[in-house]
Order: C-alpha cells, then sequence, then structure tokens
C-alpha cells in the first residue's frame, strides 16, 4: 500500500496529493514519518523502479481501449511521480542518520541504472523539472552520494543550462549549483565558456517565464565562479550586466510586474556584491552608465513599467549601501561610486527638465522622494494575505540604533551636496518658464535633502560660498511664494517652509511665524493652519499662533472676503480663491477635527457675528440674500456644529436667528437645495445643543431667552403674521416636527410615554406654539361672515343676525390667519401622536387621547369647514385670489383633520361636539354653520351623544333654535316625532303674533325635512290650518305683492322661514295636501312672484330681498319639478286633487314664469357685470326656479326687446317673440355663473322645437355654383359657437389631439368651453328638428364655414383618453356586457349639478356622439381630410367607445321598427354589423347586404349585390350608386337607405305583366322578364318559355292569338 500512497502524495493533480498528505498526516505522528518511510524503503523503490525502467506507455495502460495520447500522458505522470517519490523519500528521511546508510545503499541502485540518466533527455518538461528536483534533493541529501556519477551529471546538466523551457530552468540550475559546489574542479576552460554562454542565453531571454524562480539564484551562481573561469573579469561582468538589462526590457518581462521586481532585485544585489570585489572604475563608470542610468532614464521616459516597479526603492538601497560602506576605510572605493551614479544622473536629469517633458518630471519627483524614504508610499510592494504567525513582528522607532540614524544623517548629507546642482537648476528654470510640475520637484529636492551649498546657491547663487542660514534661506526665497503666487504651487512651498521650519530653534520659528504679511495667499494660509493644527500638541509655538490675535484678525477680515460679491467677469483665479477660503474656514470651524479649537474662540464668535450680517434677511426692496452666499455659510455654519459644542460662542444665539428667518424667506428667492442645507444645518444645531444639556440640566435648554424658547415663540409670530403664506405654515410645522423629534428622543421620558404628546417636555413646546385665549378671539373675529351664506339662502338654519353687508356688492376679504394657524396646529397635533414613526400610526387608531388640547381640534375644524365654504364660494366668482398656496394649505388641513379625528378615542370626539355645542349657545351663526357641517361630514354617529347635547340646550340661550336645527337630524325618529309635536304647540300658540313664531316654523321646517310622510298627514293639516288663520288675521306677514326694497331682517325672517316651510311640505308631503291646501300654496307662490316683481330693481341690490328671491325662487323650482313629474307620470295624478295640474298650467305657471323669466335675465346680466357671493347664490336660485319653464310660458314671455343691427341685415327672419327670446338667452350660454348657464341652455332647449318650425319657413335661394345648397342655422346660436371658438382654441392651442385635457373648473376657460358646447349641442338638436330635407343643407352649412372642423379637433382635445365609468352596463337587447362610458350614460344639465372637469368631459363626449349620430357623413369627410399624423388617434377612439353604440343605435332602430313592407324583409344581423334586405317577386328574390366598418361612420357602409334576378347590370349598378352616394354624403339611417332601394325596385317591375306561358313576371330558371314581344296580341313572353312552346307544340305560332312569330 505504502509505494502507491508515497506516489498519491505526489500526484500532480492537487486534489489527489492534498487527499493523500493529509491522510498520511493523520495517520502517522511526525516523529512517526521517517521511520515509516525507512522502514517501506525496499517496497517503495521496488515500485519506483519498476516504474522507472520496466513499465512503459503500452504496459500501463489498454492500448486496446486507450488512445495513444492518453497512453503517453499517463506514461509520463506516472514518471513524474516516481521521481517526485524519490524526492519526497529522501526530504522525509533526511534527518534520520541512523538509517540514512539504508536509503543510500537503496538509491545506489537507482543511480547506477544507465536507464536513469537517459531520463533527463526526455521530452516531457514535467518529467524533466521532476529529475532534476530530485538530482538536487540527492545533492542535499548526501554529496557522496553521486560522487560517481560526475560524468553522468556533467552530460546530464551542462547542455539542458539554456532548457526552452522555463518550468525546467530553475530545477537545472538548483542542481547546477549544487554541482559546483560539491565539485569545484568541474570549472574549466571549455566547461566555463559553455556554461556563460548557456547562462547569457537565459539571462537575455528574461528566464523564458520563470523570472521569480530563477534569477533569485543568480547571486549564487557569480557568487561561486572563480576568477580563472572568468578569465577577463571586466569583460565577463560587461557582458553579464548587459544580458541581465537585455532581459529585464523583454516584453514578456515587462508585462509581469512580478518579474521584473525579481530581475530588477538580482541585478542591484549583484551590483552590490561585485562594488566588493571589483575596483575597476572604467567598469564602473560603464555599468553606472548603461545599467543604472540608463535604466533609470528609461524609467522617467518611455517604459512606465519600470516606474511603478521596485526600480527606485532598489537604487535607493544601493545608494545607501555605499553611503555607509564608505565610511570604512576598506571600502573607500565606494564613496566613488556614489560620486560617480549622481555624476553620471545629475546632467541627464537637467536634460529632461529643460525639454519640459512633464511626466518625466513627476517621475523622477516620484524617484527622489521614493530616496529620501525607501517606506513611502510611491515604493510600498504589495504585500499577499499572511496568516498571524507569518507576520513578522516589526521593532519599535525605539528599538533603531543610533548608528543607523548616525548612518541616514552622512547618506542624506552626501545626497544634498550631490543634488543641490539640481535643485538650483529646478528653481532657476520655475523662475524662467512659472513651471508648477518643476517647482514640485523643487521642492521635493530642498524638502528630501536639505544642504548649506543648495541655501547659499539659492541666496547669493551656485559660486557663492557665503554662509546662509535656514531662516534667510525662508525669508528670502520661500515667503515671497506665499504671498502672491499661484495657488497651483502653494501646497509644495508649503511643504518646504514646513522642512526649513523643524530646522529653526523655537525663537526663530515664533519670529517668522509672527511676522507674516496680510497678503499671505489663502491657500497657503489653509494649509500653514492644517499642517500646524496637526503639530499643535507637541509645537508650543504653532499653539500659540494659531490662538494669536494676529491669525484671529486676519480670518476676521477673510469673511468679508469670502461673502462679497462675485465678479462678473469671474477669473479662474478668483474663483480657487474662493473655493480655498471655504476650505479654510471649513477647516477652522470644525475645529480641525479636535475637540478644542483651531484659533481663540472670541475670533470664532466674530467670524459667527460676520456671517450672521452676511445671513440677515432684507427689507422690502433691498436685495435678498444670493443663493450661493446663503449654501456657503450654511456648509461653514455645518461644520461649526458638528465639531464641539458651541453654544457657549458669542453670537451664536444671532447667528441662529438669522437661520431661522433666512427660513421664513426661503421660498421667495432660494433653491430647494439651499433650503434643505439651510433647514439641517439649524436643526444640526439643537440637536448638539439638546445633546448637551439633556442629561445633566434637561430644564435650561426651555428656560426663558434660551434659544430653543425663543425659535417656538419665532415659529408662532411667523404663523400668525399677515405676510406669512401657507407653504411657509407648513414649513414651520416640518420645523416645529423636528424639534420635537429631537428632545423626545434625546431627552429621558416618563413612564407609559409612547407618544410625542405624553412627553412633559414636548407639551411645554407645543404650550409655547398655541396662540393665546386673546389671539385666539382675535384670529376668530377676521374670519369672513359669508361663512354662512349658503346656509342663510338655502334656509336651512335660522339665524337671529344678519351679518351681510345691505349692499351685495360690498365684498368681504377672506382672511387666511386662523386657517393657517389651524392648519399649522393640526399638522403638530398628528405628529405628535405618533412617536416619530409614521407607520405607527395606523396602530392607534382610535386609542389617542389629547387631553387639555382638545379645544385645539375644535378651533381647527371651526377653520376647516370656513376654508372650504369660501374656496368655494371664491371660485363661484371666478375669484382669481384663490391661489395655489391657498388650495394646497386648505387641502392639507382637509387631509390632516381626517387623520386627527380618526386617531382620536371616542371620549375626545365626545368632547369636541360638547365643546363646539358650548360656542353655539352664544348665538353665533358661524359655529352653528360648523356643527351642522361636523355632525354631518366630520363625525360618525356614535362619536357623538346626541342625547346629551340636546339636554345642555338652554332655551333662553342666542343659538337655541339654530343647534336645535344641527342636532335634529341625528335625533331619533320617535324623539324627532316629539319635538315636532311640541313645536306645533308653540306654533298653535303664536295665533296672535304670528311674528314671535319664527323659531318655531324654523324648526318644524327641520323636522318635516327628517320625518316620513306616513307619520305628517296631522301635521300638515294644522300647518295649513295655521297659515290660513294668519292669512286672516295678518296677512301683512306674508309679503303679498309687496315691494320688500329697504325692509330689514326681522321684517323678513318670518316670511323666508313659511316660504322653507311650504317648500318642505310640497316636497316631502305632498300626498296628504288637500285642494285647499294646493289653492294655498300655489297662491302664496304666486303672491311671493309678484312680490319679486315688485322688488325686482334691488333683488341684484340688496341683500335682505336677494336672500327672500333665492326662498322663493326654490319653492317655485320645487314645486314646477314636481308638476312635470306629474305630468309624465298620469297614473300618479290619482293621488292628488284632478285639476292640479290643469290649473297649474293654464293659471299659475303664465303668470309665473312671465314674470321670473326677466328676473332671470337681469340677475344674470348682473352678477356677470359685478358679481358678488351673495349674488352668485341669488342668480342660482332664480335659475332654479326658471330652468323648468314650458314652451308655452316662453312663448308668452314679458322679456324687452334688444335690437341687434347684424341681424336686422340678415336674409333669414324670425318672429319677434322667438328672436327677442334668443337674443336674450343665447349670450347668457358664456355667462361667468355656470347655474345660469344651464338654465339658459334648458330654456333654450325647451324653445327650440317651436324656433327651428319657424326658421323652417324662411326660403333660400340655392346657386348654381354651389356643391350643395346651405341653409344657416338661426344666427343668434351660431354667433355663439363663433365667439367662444375663438377662446376654446387659444385655450387648447398647445395640446394635441388625444391628450385629454382637463379644464379646471370655474375658470374663464372653462365658461367659455361650456358655453360652447352647449351651444353645439342647441345647434346639432335644431337640425334633427329640421325636415329631412333640410337636414342636408343644415350639415353643409356648417361643414363649409369650417365650424364643424374647428369643434372636432377641439373635442379630441377635450374629451378624456378613458372615458369608461366604473360600472357595467348590460344593453338591452343584446348579451354583450358594454362598459358604462361617457356616451352612453345620460348627462343632465341642471341649475343643482356640481361643476366640475368630469362634466365638461362628459359634455364634450356627448357632442361628439350627437356629431356622430345626427350628421355622421360631415364627421366622415372631416376625418377623411384630417392630417394622417392624427388619423389613428380619431380611428382608435371612436372605434372603441362610439362605434359599438352607433351600430347597436341602427340594429335597434331596424329591429324595433313597426314599418311592414311589401315584398321586402329586413333582417339585423349585429355580430357581423350587416343589415340583409331580400326584395321577393313571384318565387324569385333579389338580396342586398349593407355591412358597417368597425369604426362606423368614420368608414362609409359598404353595400353588397349578394342576389341580383330581373334586373340589367347597368340598372342595379345605377340602383347600388345611388345608394353609396346616399350612405356616404347624406345623413340617411340604413332604414331608409333600403326604403330607397325598394322604391327603385318597385318602380322598376310596377306595370310589367306576366308571361302568359308560365304566368310569372320573372322567369323561374334565368330570372329573366318576359321581353319578346308578339306583333299581333302585343303579349311579352319569356324566351326560354317561347322556345319551350315552340318545341312542345311543333310550331311557331303565338301561344294566345296564334298569329305566327
Amino acid at each position: 500500500m505504502m509505494p502507491s500512497w508515497i506516489l498519491a502524495m505526489v500526484d500532480p493533480h492537487p486534489p489527489a496529493s492534498l487527499a493523500a498528505t493529509r491522510a498520511f498526516q493523520e495517520a502517522f505522528a511526525v516523529e512517526k514519518r521517517a521511520e515509516v518511510m525507512i522502514f517501506t524503503c525496499k517496497e517503495i523503490m521496488d515500485h519506483i523502479t519498476d516504474n522507472l525502467f520496466t513499465q512503459t506507455a503500452q504496459t500501463l495502460s489498454d492500448p486496446k481501449v486507450t488512445d495513444p495520447e492518453d497512453m503517453k500522458n499517463k506514461y509520463n505522470r506516472v514518471l513524474a511521480c516516481s521521481l517526485n517519490a524519490v524526492s519526497l523519500l529522501l526530504t522525509t528521511t533526511a534527518k534520520s542518520t541512523e538509517k540514512k546508510q539504508q536509503v543510500i545503499l537503496m538509491m545506489g541502485s537507482l543511480i547506477e541504472n544507465q536507464s536513469f540518466w537517459k531520463i533527463s533527455k526526455t521530452k516531457n518538461p514535467m518529467v524533466r523539472s521532476a529529475w532534476f528536483s530530485t538530482i538536487k534533493d540527492m545533492f542535499e541529501y548526501d554529496s557522496e552520494l553521486l560522487r560517481n556519477s560526475v560524468m553522468n551529471l556533467n552530460s546530464a546538466i551542462l547542455p539542458a543550462l539554456d532548457d526552452q523551457d522555463g518550468t525546467v530552468l530553475p530545477h537545472i540550475w538548483v542542481a547546477f549549483l549544487h554541482l559546483c559546489v560539491t565539485y569545484p574542479n568541474f570549472w574549466g576552460e571549455k566547461s566555463s565558456k559553455s556554461v556563460f554562454k548557456r547562462m547569457y542565453s537565459v539571462m537575455r531571454d528574461g528566464a523564458r517565464g520563470s523570472a521569480g524562480e530563477w534569477y533569485p539564484q543568480l547571486l549564487p551562481i557569480i557568487s561561486i565562479i572563480p576568477e580563472e573561469a572568468m578569465d577577463d573579469k571586466c569583460t565577463f561582468y560587461n557582458e553579464f550586466f548587459k544580458a541581465l538589462t537585455t532581459g529585464l526590457l523583454k516584453d514578456r518581462v515587462l508585462s509581469s510586474s512580478r518579474d521584473v521586481s525579481f530581475v530588477i532585485k538580482a541585478l542591484f544585489e549583484c551590483l552590490a556584491f561585485i562594488s566588493k570585489e571589483v575596483t575597476d572604475t572604467q567598469l564602473w563608470d560603464s555599468l553606472m552608465k548603461y545599467q543604472v542610468v540608463e535604466l533609470l532614464k528609461s524609467s522617467f521616459s518611455d517604459t512606465p513599467q519600470l516606474n511603478t516597479s521596485s526600480l527606485y526603492r532598489e537604487v535607493a538601497g544601493l545608494l545607501r549601501f555605499f553611503s555607509w560602506k564608505s565610511q570604512t576605510e576598506e571600502m573607500k572605493f565606494l564613496s566613488i561610486l556614489f560620486d560617480l551614479f549622481w555624476t553620471k544622473l545629475i546632467p541627464e536629469c537637467e536634460i529632461l527638465i529643460q525639454q519640459g517633458n512633464i511626466s518625466a518630471v513627476s517621475k523622477m519627483i516620484t524617484f527622489f522622494t521614493v530616496l529620501r524614504n525607501p517606506d513611502s508610499k510611491f515604493s510600498q510592494r504589495r504585500e499577499g494575505i499572511k496568516f498571524f504567525d507569518e507576520v513578522e513582528v516589526k521593532e519599535s522607532p525605539d528599538d533603531h540604533s543610533r548608528e543607523q540614524d548616525e548612518k541616514e544623517k552622512i547618506f542624506l548629507e552626501n545626497t544634498g551636496m550631490k543634488v543641490s546642482p539640481l535643485t538650483f537648476s529646478c528653481h532657476s528654470i520655475y523662475m524662467q518658464e512659472k513651471s508648477v510640475p518643476i517647482y514640485n520637484m523643487f521642492s521635493v529636492l530642498l524638502c528630501s535633502f536639505p544642504s548649506p551649498s543648495v541655501y547659499t546657491a539659492l541666496v547669493y547663487g551656485l559660486k557663492a560660498e557665503k554662509p546662509v542660514n535656514t531662516r534667510e534661506m525662508l525669508e528670502q526665497v520661500i515667503l515671497p511664494k506665499m504671498e502672491g503666487e499661484k495657488p497651483s504651487i502653494s501646497q509644495p512651498t508649503v511643504n518646504i517652509f514646513m522642512s526649513l521650519y523643524d530646522l529653526m530653534d523655537q525663537e526663530e520659528q515664533k519670529m517668522v511665524l509672527m511676522n507674516f504679511k496680510p497678503c499671505l495667499s489663502i491657500s497657503v494660509l489653509r494649509l500653514l493652519i492644517e499642517k500646524m493644527t496637526d503639530r499643535r500638541e507637541r509645537d508650543e509655538v504653532a499653539a500659540a499662533w494659531l490662538l494669536s490675535s494676529h491669525l484671529g484678525s486676519r480670518l476676521v477680515q477673510l469673511v468679508d472676503r469670502l461673502c462679497g460679491p462675485i465678479k462678473i467677469l469671474t477669473s479662474t483665479q478668483h474663483l480657487m480663491q474662493q473655493d480655498d477660503l471655504i476650505s479654510l474656514f471649513n477647516f477652522v470651524l470644525r475645529n480641525g477635527n479636535k475637540k478644542e479649537p483651531v484659533i481663540a474662540m472670541d475670533y470664532i464668535s466674530q467670524i459667527l457675528t460676520k456671517l450672521s450680517i452676511n445671513l440677515k434677511v432684507s427689507a422690502p426692496g433691498e436685495n435678498e440674500p444670493e443663493d450661493r452666499i446663503v449654501q456657503l455659510v450654511t456648509n461653514l455654519a455645518g461644520q461649526l456644529f458638528s465639531s464641539y459644542v458651541c453654544w457657549q460662542t458669542r453670537g451664536i444665539h444671532e447667528f441662529m436667528k438669522s437661520l431661522f428667518l433666512l427660513l421664513c424667506q426661503s421660498s421667495k428667492s432660494l433653491s430647494e437645495e439651499t433650503v434643505d442645507l439651510l433647514k439641517t444645518t439649524f436643526l444640526k444645531a439643537f440637536k448638539g445643543l439638546i445633546a448637551s444639556l439633556a442629561a445633566d440640566n434637561p430644564n435650561k435648554f426651555m428656560e426663558e431667552g434660551s434659544c430653543l424658547n425663543s425659535t417656538l415663540k419665532d415659529i408662532k409670530k411667523t404663523v400668525l403674521e399677515s405676510t406669512c403664506t401657507y407653504h411657509l405654515a407648513v414649513t414651520m410645522a416640518d420645523l416645529a416636527h423636528n424639534l420635537m423629534a429631537l428632545v423626545f428622543n434625546q431627552v429621558s421620558k416618563e413612564e407609559d410615554c409612547s407618544i410625542i404628546l405624553d412627553h412633559s417636555k414636548t407639551q411645554s413646546m407645543l404650550d409655547l406654539l398655541i396662540p393665546s385665549e386673546g389671539e385666539w378671539v382675535q384670529l376668530e373675529s377676521q374670519l369672513s361672515p359669508l361663512y354662512v351664506v349658503p346656509a342663510i339662502l338655502e334656509g336651512t338654519v335660522s339665524f337671529r343676525e344678519f351679518i351681510f353687508p345691505k349692499n351685495i356688492h360690498e365684498q368681504q376679504k377672506w382672511d387666511h390667519a386662523h386657517t393657517r394657524m389651524s392648519m399649522f396646529l393640526c399638522d403638530l397635533l398628528l405628529f405628535m401622536c405618533g412617536s416619530g414613526d409614521t407607520d405607527s400610526l395606523s396602530l392607534k387608531e382610535e386609542q389617542v387621547s389629547l387631553g387639555k388640547y382638545t379645544h385645539l381640534v375644535v378651533s381647527a375644524l371651526h377653520s376647516t369647514c370656513h376654508a372650504n365654504v369660501m374656496q368655494e364660494l371664491n371660485d363661484a366668482l371666478l375669484n382669481s385670489t384663490v391661489s395655489d398656496d391657498v388650495r394646497h394649505g386648505t387641502s392639507k388641513l382637509n387631509e390632516d383633520m381626517k387623520c386627527l379625528l380618526r386617531l382620536l378615542n371616542q371620549g375626545n370626539k365626545r368632547l369636541i361636539t360638547k365643546q363646539m355645542k358650548t360656542r353655539c349657545n352664544d348665538g353665533s351663526s358661524s359655529w352653528c354653520m360648523t356643527l351642522t357641517k361636523v355632525l354631518s361630514n366630520w363625525m360618525k354617529s356614535e362619536d357623538v351623544n346626541i342625547t346629551r347635547l340636546m339636554e345642555g340646550l338652554e332655551e333662553n340661550a342666542l343659538g337655541y333654535t339654530a343647534t336645535k336645527q344641527s342636532l335634529l337630524p341625528l335625533l331619533p325618529q320617535e324623539t324627532i316625532n316629539d319635538l315636532l309635536a311640541e313645536e306645533m304647540g308653540k306654533l298653535s300658540s303664536y295665533s296672535d303674533d304670528p311674528f314671535s313664531a319664527t323659531p318655531s316654523v324654523s324648526v318644524i321646517t327641520t323636522a318635516l325635512s327628517y320625518v316620513p310622510s306616513t307619520f305628517t298627514k296631522d301635521v300638515v293639516n294644522s300647518v295649513f290650518s295655521i297659515l290660513m288663520q294668519w292669512r286672516e288675521k295678518a296677512d301683512n306677514i306674508f309679503l303679498f305683492a309687496a315691494d320688500v326694497t329697504g325692509m330689514a331682517w326681522e321684517d323678513v325672517v318670518l316670511t323666508c322661514s313659511l316660504v322653507h316651510l311650504v317648500t318642505v311640505l310640497i316636497k316631502r308631503h305632498a300626498v296628504y295636501l288637500e285642494p285647499s291646501h294646493w289653492d294655498c300654496a300655489l297662491c302664496l307662490l304666486s303672491s311671493w312672484i309678484q312680490s319679486l316683481e315688485e322688488s325686482r330693481k334691488t333683488i341684484n341690490k340688496e341683500t335682505v330681498a336677494g336672500t327672500f328671491t333665492c326662498a322663493v325662487c326654490k319653492c317655485l323650482g320645487c314645486v314646477s319639478e314636481f308638476m312635470e313629474k306629474l305630468a309624465l307620470n298620469p297614473a300618479e295624478k290619482e293621488k292628488y286633487p284632478p285639476k292640479l295640474l290643469e290649473d297649474w298650467k293654464e293659471f299659475f305657471s303664465p303668470s309665473i314664469y312671465n314674470s321670473l323669466i326677466p328676473i332671470y335675465v337681469d340677475v344674470s346680466v348682473s352678477f356677470n357685470r359685478n358679481p358678488s357671493i351673495i349674488l352668485y347664490g341669488v342668480c342660482q336660485a332664480v335659475s332654479i326656479g326658471v330652468h323648468h319653464a314650458s314652451p308655452d310660458d316662453l312663448a308668452n314671455h314679458s322679456l324687452p326687446p334688444i335690437y341687434n343691427a347684424m341681424l336686422a341685415e340678415e336674409e333669414l327672419k324670425l318672429p319677434d317673440s322667438e328672436q327677442i327670446l334668443l337674443n336674450h338667452l343665447c349670450p347668457l350660454l358664456l355667462s361667468s355663473h355656470p347655474p345660469a348657464q344651464c338654465a339658459a341652455y334648458n330654456l333654450l332647449n325647451t324653445s327650440l322645437p317651436k324656433i327651428m318650425t319657424e326658421w323652417e319657413k324662411n326660403q333660400i335661394a340655392v346657386r348654381e355654383e354651389e356643391d350643395s345648397p346651405q341653409r344657416p342655422l338661426p344666427y343668434s346660436i351660431t354667433r355663439i359657437i363663433e365667439e367662444s371658438s375663438i377662446s376654446v382654441e387659444a385655450t387648447l392651442a398647445e395640446r394635441e389631439m388625444g391628450d385629454g385635457h382637463e379644464i379646471v373648473p370655474y375658470t374663464k376657460s372653462f365658461i367659455h368651453i361650456t358655453g360652447y358646447l352647449m351651444a353645439w349641442r342647441l345647434a346639432l338638436a335644431a337640425i334633427t328638428y329640421a325636415s329631412d330635407a333640410n337636414q342636408h343643407q343644415y350639415s353643409a352649412y356648417l361643414r363649409q364655414s369650417n365650424l364643424l372642423q374647428r369643434l372636432l379637433l377641439s373635442l379630441f382635445k377635450l374629451m378624456p383618453q378613458t372615458p369608461v365609468v366604473n360600472e357595467v352596463k348590460l344593453e338591452q337587447g343584446g348579451d354583450d356586457k358594454l362598459p358604462l362610458t361617457m356616451f352612453n350614460t345620460p348627462l343632465h344639465i341642471s341649475p343643482l349639478a356640481n361643476t366640475t372637469s368630469q362634466l365638461l368631459a362628459h359634455q364634450a363626449c356627448k357632442v361628439y356622439y350627437e356629431c356622430v349620430s345626427r350628421i355622421p357623413a360631415a364627421v366622415r369627410q372631416w376625418f377623411i381630410s384630417l392630417d394622417r399624423h392624427f388619423q389613428p388617434v380619431v380611428d382608435g377612439f371612436t372605434t372603441t367607445y362610439v362605434s359599438p353604440l352607433l351600430i347597436n343605435q341602427e340594429m335597434s332602430a331596424i329591429n324595433n321598427s313597426s314599418t311592414k313592407f311589401d315584398n321586402m324583409t329586413v333582417k339585423a344581423r349585429p355580430g357581423a354589423r350587416e343589415v340583409v334586405a331580400t326584395y321577393t317577386i313571384d318565387e324569385a328574390s333579389m338580396e342586398l347586404i349593407l355591412r358597417m366598418a368597425p369604426n362606423h361612420p368614420l368608414s362609409t357602409v359598404t353595400v353588397d349585390d349578394h342576389r341580383r334576378v330581373g334586373v340589367s347590370v347597368a340598372q342595379w349598378r345605377n340602383w347600388l350608386l345611388g345608394m353609396n352616394t346616399m350612405l356616404s354624403h347624406r345623413n340617411t339611417p340604413l332604414l331608409q337607405s333600403l326604403v330607397f332601394w325598394k322604391q327603385n325596385v318597385d318602380q322598376k317591375f310596377e306595370g310589367i305583366e306576366e308571361c302568359f306561358i308560365c304566368y310569372y313576371v320573372l322567369h323561374g330558371t334565368n330570372h329573366q322578364l318576359p321581353k319578346l314581344l308578339c306583333r299581333t296580341c302585343k303579349k311579352k313572353f319569356h324566351s326560354a318559355c317561347l322556345y319551350k312552346w315552340f318545341s312542345s307544340s311543333n310550331n311557331s305560332t303565338c301561344p294566345l292569338c296564334r298569329s305566327l312569330f
């Protein structure tokens, strides 16, 4: 087993050898391994001998199954393993001297076998390497082992010395070394020449890839060569080193940094060796020039691989060897070599410098740096990974001997003297050319090798001999360069200064530092401060200079230069100086990364003061701080705050104040990046403050006058200022967040302090940020009274006071201070309800308690409701004062309030509603409004203890009625019923004093709005009974036909309450109204309308009259809507009085609308001229009142005539009544009041059938030159289209088709586009009301006037890209589910509709649908002429959303048609988009197929003649041509086109007699008509029938008259 085991341990496959070795080591202890080898030595050697001399490639493998190449490879591996096994046996047993002879005997048999020596000649390099390695081990085992085989050794080793395989060479030369050492007599004349020749060959070839293994043997080789073998030493060494450098410069060697290092090391080892042996000056002259200096020169210029190698370190080592060894008597010659080196090198360096070779200069700098310090970073060798036990422990500096220091000093002195001419040359050339690289080299030389001779040369010249000390040299040569030179030489100049500074004594050092001139370069000053700071702990002079007033005052002066304005023509040097200044102050303020300040604290305070001045926020009209200055100062401050506790510095509070003020005005001029930096720096300062005080004195940072206390007060003051914006308030809130988070995280917390709000310190901070009670009162007083406008105009809540100005056009300013503060506090509370982590908010839902801060939520809710209403009202006026900042602020307030309420527990929410109800009791109408909104929109029913709230109402309180109305909707039904009964009892008691009944009427009205009609029959009867009593006793309270001009609110409030009561009774409880009740209600309504007519001049001017108008018009809207539903649903009439509807139409309606329509026009025009918030509500109410007017009401209008000069000149006319109506209503389509727009559209749409009937009576003259006659639509409508189209196209000019542009509501663009689309809907509706003959003419007019093309382009910019509603609609008559889109959903245009961008998009979709359905031919022609770039947009959109609807519409029209056709059947095939018409005559039939395209109607309907009978081809083509023309160029439905085709066929077959042979009109086989005429009887026959007659009868006579044919 052992022979195989041993061979496995040396297997060339590493995993196999590793496994075998590990097994051997585990099996045998270290001391037993040699014994095991010796014990089994015979078996091992027998096995090896067998492998080496007996086995062959054929015997080791089976030739039948093994490839010859594999056999050969296996044989070579076995040979190599066997030889390596011999080596392993020898090395393992080498220390076992007792059994050594036994091993030698075993080896003897191997060596004596001549076949063993033949193995050295094998071609396989692995075998040869193993053989020579075995020879080496034999030499090392016992020198006598091979004594009898010297001849064999010579013949094996000498010819192989220049082996071509690099992997074998190291083994051969090691064996050669052993041969030379063991047998010195080997050297002879022939053998020497052969060895040298082969050695030079290997050296010139760079050791053929094995430089790392071969070159370390070079020094031992030349050391054992006897002098006799060399013959001529000079010649030998010249040839030797020439071959060595030749090999070094081989590309193969240079490509490997490892090989280069080994060759260079061998070169300089050999040079050092022969320097002790050879003193021939001529030889050394040659070696220095060609082997050393030329190599250096090559590394400087054209061989970069040498520059990064160990060359410079080896040169430094050689020169130190020369310098140190030359101090002994026997080695004096080495000083000559030292001088010789510099004599050769200096001129070469000077030449390269004079040539201006920058790259060479840079490499020379590296060389001299390494020469000064061989261990510098330029010469560090990359060390491999070492295990701990392999790492050499370096000696500490204390272990260095004085002798070593003395040697280094001698070397530096000698080198300094030698390089002084080069140093002087560098300085001279720099003074002439101002080359920075040359100056860098001058710096390195002067710093590395200082010498008195250099000083003398630099001060007095190269040949001067006058001694110069270090200080003189510094003052005369170096200091001038530190004052005004380029920054690029600052670093080398400071390096020179520091090297000279170290050579001076303390007095000289102090004198030099303190005498620096102010003109010292900034970059030099920065570098000096950095150097001195690094050494201040060990250098007293440096520490004193840093703290001196000389340096401190200089830095304070530089602040102004740093923050000064940049010149317009900024030079590169100026920019570099700015960068140096920034770097300087960065270093100074961050203290050089030390705990102590770099300069004295007084000067740091002065620097802060200067920086604060540069950060001051400018007064109005002055220049604000530049973005650059702010970033600069902020960065510098950040360095100060990050270094040490700076709060004891004077000026720090003023500086923090400047930072804060800058944060407040940051949105005006500073970039976002600068603001973020500013905020980061600000918070970094407070983080340091809190961290320094949190542990020792946590109360100190919140005490009065502290920086944090002042900052929090400044934050509150900023938010309260009138100039503050919402964005700034959010910034302040964010700043407060961060400050609170710092305190919460760094100051110790109380127990159970899970959220920021629970921390006592953060509560103290919040108290500083909350307005005082007086400030809250002042903020609330600034809220606009217009907040309650909607409530008063709608009559939902009864208010005792009337807070509006008497004049309707007096504007009320919207003050945002309360809203801003509420948003700020709401943001803070929301933040404090968490622990600083936003994810924790969801975990605390309905768990947080605000404690004493619930009143803040009450105020914030009040402000939120106020802001929402005011924004809606301002939007309604198209008021541009609602900026994006305001919108974002109110939106954030709403979102934060929702989140905050979601977090609060139920107890807090109930407390909030209780506090709000308390405010309502004070009689404030605005708080009653807020309570209503909060209860309905912000709170859940379970969050309100409604019973407790009702119990706490005080009947004598000013806000009792309004509060009760606010709470009533949340009461249980039984409680409402009881409350209603109670109030009805009170109402009955007011029969003699109706003016006191206003509160009861208001509460009853509210209660009736929430009580089901099943419980109110008695209440309705009682109410009308009381009303009739009041009518008899005090009818003045009803204001019958009264002029309300100038009346006070107290005189009108009861009447308004009664109007609201009547409205609710009709809207919710009309089923219980008896005929007398209806008479009373309608008479009251009619009288109130008369009152409006009496007050017509003031309802758009006075607020009281306007409020009364709103109540009456909404009552009318309710009644007219009820009557309209009654007319549409005859079954409902049975529930009401029989003549109710007739009485309304014949008696009440005409007079009411005759009065109200002119009022509507006046109010709408007044709003357009001078809009106001109250007038907006009045106009909306009047629009609600009139928009249900019937065609008869509109026909009998009493609008005054308006003269229009343009219309007077037009050819086509309308009757005066219709024209006046158009003249008044059409302009209102562009009203800035959306409800007025809707009302105008509804009124025009209602009157349009009659208008078109009159318009159609006009006759137009058809011009022969026109392709098709045109007929214009009513001019008032088309004029609105033309006027508004200009604004629409301007708005959409920059948009592309298909963009789906969203128009913002309540803007002029929105109003004009809405009116434009409404006018188009009227125009398209007008076409449908026209006769079939004229519809094509109207379409031609729209197309040829270019109005239609402009419309369609605008529509595709307005319609959304995906007009889909998130629902699914099942179309009737089919199983396909079509998406519910804006095209197939109804659009109700009503004054009550919300004005949204979605509504406008819906309207655009409706207009497009009406275009393609009513005038498809015109749309198709526009599509064909459209730019190809836009056609895919139109095609794809129409195909997806419109075409399916139109196709279904055509199919439904055919399937649901009640028209019956003789001889023709029509069938629809929805799946194939086809309509099939079959015309039958006799037993034959003709079939026509109309097929619609997927993008119908953008592509024409194709007509397929599936079957033609009895008609000529020409005739059939004429019919098809007529069909195509009708379908392509006219807006004819498919069914009507088929009727046209049937008429043509009927005319063709009408009056044709059947054939009197077959008695059919069409022949049964060939479907021909009877064409052959009998000249006698004049009857026609089919040709086929007549031929058959002739054949069967055997004669050619007429079947009827028997005449001959």
